[in-house]
């Protein structure tokens, strides 16, 4: 199985343990029927199964089994929801998982320039922080056009049209 970031948790709701998510893309509808997830916070890792989600005015309450007071929810708060990749959200044409795009390498005019390193969201678009391949030199590139050409998630590889950002 391969995991998708899709949401944090914010904290309790009510009684019984319910925890608010926040979801990372806006989208929450592909969540409503999950029925297992990671969570994740650091490098710890525990897997829950899911005993409800409901939307809640333009929140997503999630409990999960074992989760049955607003004490046990409160221990999750900050904690990432991560689901697996056939329950994530459907792409459209021209949309990306940000996994896909991590470690891609970088090319300009046919020859590799850098690798993603870090993926950041930035005020217009996602922002590819790229570490040269050359030195110890970073850039943060717009993931958006008309700066980016190809994207060919398999192959890990994301075409640069304007070098001069790497400066």
């Amino acid at each position: 199985m391969q995991y998708i970031a899709t949401g944090v948790l914010r904290g309790p709701h009510g009684l019984k343990g319910s925890i608010k998510l926040k979801s990372f893309s806006g989208e929450v509808a592909h969540l409503l029927d999950i029925k297992k997830v990671q969570l994740r916070h650091g490098t710890e890792v525990r897997l829950f199964e899911v005993d409800e989600v409901i939307t809640h005015g333009d929140e997503l309450l999630i409990r999960f089994r074992g989760i049955d007071s607003p004490e046990k929810a409160r221990t999750l708060n900050g904690w990432e929801l991560w689901v697996d990749r056939e329950d994530a959200a459907p792409l459209e044409q021209g949309e990306y998982y940000s996994a896909d795009l991590m470690d891609s390498s970088i090319i300009v005019e046919g020859e590799v320039v850098g690798k993603v390193v870090a993926i950041l969201d930035g005020p217009q678009a996602l922002l590819l922080e790229v570490k040269h391949s050359v030195g110890e030199k970073t850039s943060l590139i717009p993931f958006m056009a008309p700066f980016i050409g190809f994207v060919h998630t398999h192959e890990k590889e994301i075409e640069l049209l304007e070098k001069e950002l790497l400066s």
